[in-house]
């Protein structure tokens, strides 16, 4: 049966398509039939992250009518299945977000796992793919106006029925200024499932369009996405010895970079 999950965030710039690539990414790695689709309809970006070119025909020409689904479907270098979006003034125009659910429907059974990366805010292209999955993974940074909106999403998925998987707490700095991770579980009633850093190989691993599981597989904070990842397969999995202590290496020279 296909799981449907879409990472969610309420609020623009936390790291949420970073997060849903990596995840994607790692799925994939373990060997679970995984798509990744860019639902984010006016502005989207997941194809920067994925070096992907421009598609023939993206999610906004399947959401027109103007193809099927699985002509949408790009097969990346890394064999990860990729359903990118449009990235035109042209592709906003009649294109109907609350067709997404059913769009969704015809995908069924042809992948085990669907990472849905969300619309930033709370319009209606961000309500459909809330309403379209099985589960959603909230994404938030350490401060008020990302939780605060973070608990916006989570309401309207409890609306829903969808369930949510938890928060991921993002671009964690370890300044004083910050929410604690207690802080962020009190005030949206969900556990932190992950806590990734700042980190400077996130933008170098943008600016080489390779998600960070690829780029560097032994950063500690790929590693967390990848743990992630394998909880929400299912699968057991722990980094190997000599990928913690390679992190901690790669860690140190970015320190010094």
């Amino acid at each position: 049966m296909t799981r449907i999950i879409t990472v969610a965030s309420g609020k623009g710039g936390v790291g949420k398509t970073t997060v849903a690539t990596n995840l994607a990414a790692s799925m994939h790695d373990f060997g679970v039939r995984t798509l990744l689709m860019d639902t984010n309809l006016t502005t989207p970006n997941m194809g920067f992250h994925l070096g992907i070119p421009l598609h023939p025909k993206t999610i906004h020409d399947v959401l027109r009518g103007e193809a099927r689904i699985h002509e949408a479907v790009f097969v990346h270098s890394t064999g990860l299945h990729v359903v990118p979006a449009g990235i035109s003034i042209s592709d906003l125009k009649s294109t109907d977000p609350s067709k997404l659910p059913r769009v969704v429907l015809d995908l069924v059974g042809d992948y085990d796992t669907i990472i849905m990366d969300g619309s930033a805010g709370l319009g209606k292209e961000s309500l459909a793919s809330i309403e379209a999955a099985d589960d959603v993974l909230i994404v938030t940074n350490p401060n008020i106006p990302a939780v605060t909106d973070a608990l916006k999403a989570i309401k309207i998925a409890e609306e829903f029925g969808t369930n949510v998987l938890g928060v991921v707490l993002n671009r964690v700095t370890g300044k004083k200024s910050e929410l604690s991770v207690e802080d962020v579980e009190s005030l949206l009633s969900y556990p932190v499932v992950a806590v990734i850093k700042e980190n400077p190989l996130f933008h170098e691993s943008l600016a080489a369009k390779t998600p960070l599981v690829y780029y560097a597989p032994s950063d500690p904070e790929a590693l967390k996405i990848k743990k992630l990842a394998a909880e929400i397969a299912g699968i057991s999995w722990e980094p190997p010895s000599y990928a913690r202590k390679q992190g901690f290496f790669t860690r140190l020279l970015s320190l010094f970079k």
